[in-house]
């Protein structure tokens, strides 16, 4: 018999199991009785700082069933999936990317007995690797293999986060399916579960070793540059390799899983006339602090303790004259400040962190909240303006680099003076950063900024600064599909995931892609 008991908090300076196990039995639960005990979430109470508290939800599995008389403990229902068979004679089918959402996407139809075909612009991760950091060393950009293209998307250089909004069955698989490939274990019950870079990068490759052993196949370093579609209908993809070998192979059935940074196939698919709209995203910089400054902030006076990890926040702030969302996004506790650049000409920032979030820095995005045709109403008005801010980026840098700014002296409308230590590694250059934003940017900016200073200790400081430009926090269009998951005016077409509109994140992406393959390669039986 399984029991859950939630809301369990606990003192950081006491001993955790043993204050755990009284807790269990202060709910009436025999010692002898007791098989094992397991955590379905572990989250931190920080809110008063000399007393900051672990909350736990417990599952306890009983040798022997008892009869539930304490309100404090709650039988979980259990959840019957519906049976599911895959559909016959569909053809051959091709995946295009290699994220959390054409990942599980093929591991799903794998799971199912079909046996896609994936194919990756990028390189496998440990090339990618290698590739990246040659950038970072050399300033030589590879287009095609980068921080938002290869083995595992843009996620495997992130902090790894894994937290999501969205409700979904298949999230236990998720969770499931990471930890089997190497994802630390804690990931199944931790409040914000993190994997970090470094674990991610395993996790993909242990990922794509089960899905070929299970029928997959993968093509690396191949660009689709062209999908055909006759009457309305997909039947083909146009491919070239590294070496600029070009084919064409038949294809009946495409599950797109292309990312938010493939803009040159959001323009192929649009010359092919897939039907797509533009849809809101978000543009600021990231701000970094010393990574004490935000543990001091969220910790106050027990900084130090063994128990406490990085500190992690999450700020917003709504603008309600506007109605418009100023926010921190993509935490990084402990982590850096990298360029995610994927176009010549074009230079960007993202953050990312280690699985022990043990770096100098802390870092987040700050970002305004962009409405869906807020700069034009033509399709890719808002992707235009993402490249207008890149390209201005690496001109007024003059290379791939980032532009830097205080916190205060950004308030204060004036070039920093001095130079700012950063976990950024590449070229930096001191700048206005109001000269490089539109008002609308700039202005919500400093109202959200102004409103944290009074509400977060240190968050504005001398300490605090703003690394520049984040423009790639999601996709800025979405490629419209119906209730089966395929584009509304091209059959064979399942756009899944970020670079579809549909997630926003590794788990929610993830799930996309398993869920559109439920919906359209799957029958329910009775």
């Amino acid at each position: 018999m399984k029991i859950n008991i939630n809301n369990i908090s606990i003192s950081i300076e006491k001993n955790q199991d043993k204050e755990i196990k009284k807790e269990v039995l202060k709910r009436g639960i025999k010692e002898d009785n007791i098989c094992r005990i397991d955590y379905l979430k572990r989250s931190i109470d920080s809110r008063k700082k000399t007393e900051i508290k672990f909350v736990y939800n417990l599952e306890v599995t009983l040798h022997n069933d008892i009869v539930i008389d304490n309100k404090d403990v709650i039988i979980p229902k259990t959840l019957t999936e519906p049976k599911r068979v895959p559909k016959k004679d569909l053809g051959r089918i091709a995946i295009i990317g290699t994220g959390p959402a054409g990942l599980f996407a093929a591991l799903k139809l794998c799971e199912y007995g079909y046996s896609p075909v994936i194919f990756e612009r990028g390189e496998m991760v440990d090339e990618r690797d290698l590739t990246i950091e040659k950038f970072y060393n050399t300033d030589y950009l590879n287009v095609n293999s980068n921080i938002q293209f290869g083995e595992g998307g843009a996620g495997t250089y992130s902090d790894g986060k894994l937290n999501t909004r969205i409700r979904s069955g298949y999230i236990d698989k998720v969770f499931l399916e990471l930890v089997g490939c190497g994802a630390q274990q804690e990931i199944l019950w931790d409040y914000k579960p993190h994997v970090g870079t470094d674990v991610l990068k395993i996790v993909v490759k242990n990922l794509r070793k089960k899905i070929i052993s299970l029928g997959g196949v993968f093509n690396y370093n191949t660009l689709v540059e062209n999908i055909v579609i006759r009457n309305g209908e997909v039947t083909a993809i146009d491919t070239v390799n590294k070496v600029g070998k070009k084919e064409r192979m038949e294809f009946n059935k495409i599950i797109l899983a292309i990312g938010h940074s493939a803009r040159d196939t959001y323009r192929m698919l649009h010359q092919n006339g897939v039907f797509m709209e533009n849809k809101p995203f978000a543009i600021g910089a990231r701000i970094e602090h010393p990574r004490v400054d935000i543990d001091k902030m969220q910790y106050g006076s027990l900084v130090n303790h063994p128990l406490l990890e990085a500190a992690t926040y999450n700020l917003a702030f709504n603008n309600r004259e506007e109605e418009r969302g100023i926010f921190s996004f993509c935490m990084c506790p402990g982590g850096v400040i990298v360029n995610a650049a994927s176009e010549l000409g074009g230079s960007l920032v993202n953050g990312m962190s280690y699985s022990k979030r043990d770096g100098e820095f802390s870092n987040s995005a700050l970002v305004v909240g962009i409405k869906a045709n807020e700069f034009g109403d033509e399709l890719f008005s808002g992707m235009k303006f993402q490249e207008k801010l890149e390209r201005k980026t690496f001109d007024l840098v003059e290379n791939y680099g980032a532009l830097t700014q205080n916190s205060l002296d950004f308030l204060n409308d004036k070039v920093t003076n001095r130079e700012i230590k950063s976990s950024y590694g590449m070229k930096m250059k001191n700048y206005d950063l109001n000269n490089l934003f539109p008002e609308v940017i700039s202005k919500n900016m400093k109202i959200a900024m102004k409103h944290w200073e009074k509400t977060n200790r240190n968050f504005i400081s001398a300490n605090a600064n703003l690394i520049a430009p984040e423009t790639r926090t999601s996709a800025p269009v979405k490629i419209t599909r119906n209730e089966f998951g395929e584009s509304i005016n091209v059959k064979g077409l399942f756009p899944v995931g970020e670079g579809a509109g549909y997630a926003g994140g590794i788990i929610s992406a993830a799930v996309d892609g398993m869920k559109v393959v439920d919906l359209a390669f799957t029958t329910i039986v009775e």
